[in-house]
């Protein structure tokens, strides 16, 4: 049995609580596009899980901002279909194959290359849907599918997941818009593929060739967990339920409660009750009419006006004070006391900081490099051990490089293309001055120009 988790979004003190609970392996039944019914897996114990985890990054701009981060980190410079005859070269080029090209402009596969590593570095898995030409020759469309519109099929008896459906599942578990798509094997997209449309037989020697209006075919690609057959639960997504989302949550709200309260009151004003009785008899009111609370009022309306305001900032205030004998103490009339805000908040700097810090931990971020670690701080390393962490950071984008290019890898077997491209993700390398660049690019499948750097 597989396990998840939820979040109560109850209106509580905590930004968000997270509990363990046993995976709902109730299936929704549902009806599909193709007017037949099927079991669909939920995701999470309430089938909300992906909108609460898009919702609680949106809510803290440290995830939020290490997302996006690991997004530009993994992105590099972008997928591109190399040349082959130039996989050797000092410097790969991308293909000037005209009907390549056309692929790669028409299915914008920059963005589409975006869009599922946003949904990887989130939900740890991605998925997209190649469409076939209607003769089923060539992969002609590649679209990228949201993964938290996305639901899995019960597997059957085998274990294998046969379909997936995709539908706006917020707040909805019987949507009326359902679309169920063949799920391609996991494993061997491009086996499966080539036995569904009758190009060869797959590892079992069977044909599995299915009708030619099945065009559509989806891919998977995660990053595998522990035990989730069917949803991955992020490596990231520990900082929900260990306690550090909620703590940063608590703070940011003290900090912003108490520059708020310490900004309201800006001065102290001390008045004797001497000062009332001798501006009474000044003016000829008894203190025993409301003339005399009239008087007060109007006085310290007066004061507020003066001391209110940048325009009053250079203005001078004198009052009266004498000294009583023999102790030779000070009694003043009016006594203006600055409350000194200049600090408020700031006792919960080192706090806010080490919330950032694990945060950004959790996201495998350091904190340098995404500026988890503001103002004066002895984590602020020095160039060359910034360029080191990003170089670093860089290098860790294997995994998941590698787990989307099982999509590139079956377009180009399968539209015959191997012997002319291969995908790469060429990445962005940091050097020293001394090598008269500050940047410079790397392939990260040509061996030979890695072995020369």
């Amino acid at each position: 049995m597989n396990e998840s988790f939820y979040f109560d979004l109850g209106k509580s003190d905590s930004t968000v609580t997270s509990i363990y609970s046993s995976l709902n392996n109730e299936p929704i039944p549902v009806k599909a596009d193709d007017g037949n019914n099927y079991d669909v897996i939920p995701w999470g114990a309430n089938n909300q899980l992906p909108y609460e985890l898009r919702e609680m990054v949106e809510k803290n701009s440290v995830l939020s901002q290490d997302k996006f981060f690991n997004m530009l980190t993994c992105y590099g410079r972008g997928l591109e279909y190399i040349d082959i005859a130039t996989r050797n070269e000092k410097k790969p080029l991308p293909t000037a194959d005209k009907d390549i090209r056309t692929f790669f402009m028409r299915n914008n596969l920059k963005r589409f290359f975006a869009e599922q590593i946003t949904d990887l570095k989130y939900y740890f898995f991605c998925v997209c849907v190649v469409i076939l030409s209607r003769d089923r020759s060539k992969i002609v469309r590649l679209v990228h599918k949201d993964a938290c519109n996305i639901r899995f099929g019960k597997a059957d008896k085998n274990g294998r997941i046969q379909h997936v459906f995709f539908a706006d599942w917020d707040h909805n578990d019987h949507p009326e818009d359902v679309e169920v798509i063949p799920l391609l094997d996991e494993y061997d997209p491009l086996g499966d593929l080539l036995a569904r449309t009758g190009k060869e037989k797959d590892v079992l020697g069977i044909f599995k060739k299915t009708p030619l209006r099945y065009t559509k075919f989806a891919i998977v690609c995660r990053i595998p967990t522990v035990g989730c057959q069917y949803y991955p639960i992020p490596y990231w997504s520990a900082t929900l339920r260990d306690g550090w989302y909620d703590i940063y949550s608590l703070l940011t709200k003290a900090k912003k409660a108490k520059l708020k309260n310490g900004n309201n009151i800006r001065y102290h004003v001390e008045i004797n009750t001497k000062f009332w009785e001798d501006r009474a008899r000044q003016k000829g009111i008894s203190p025993a009419t409301p003339d005399f609370d009239k008087l007060k009022t109007e006085y310290i309306e007066e004061l507020k006006k003066y001391l209110g305001g940048s325009e009053n900032s250079d203005k001078m205030f004198w009052s009266e004070f004498e000294t009583l004998l023999p102790t030779g103490d000070e009694q003043h009339y009016v006594k203006i006391n600055v409350v000194d805000t200049s600090k408020a908040g700031n006792e919960y700097n080192d706090d806010v900081a080490e919330a950032s810090n694990v945060l950004a931990y959790s996201d495998n971020v350091h904190p340098n490099l995404a500026g988890a670690t503001p103002g004066k701080s002895q984590m602020n390393n020095s160039g060359s051990d910034k360029r080191e962490l990003f170089t670093m950071k860089q290098a860790l984008e294997t995994l998941p490089h590698d787990m989307m290019m099982t999509v590139h890898n079956t377009i180009i077997y399968y539209n015959s293309w191997e012997d002319k491209v291969y995908p790469d993700v060429p990445i962005i390398l940091l050097t020293t001055l001394d090598k008269n660049t500050d940047a410079k690019e790397v392939s990260t499948n040509n061996s030979k120009q890695q072995d020369e750097n």
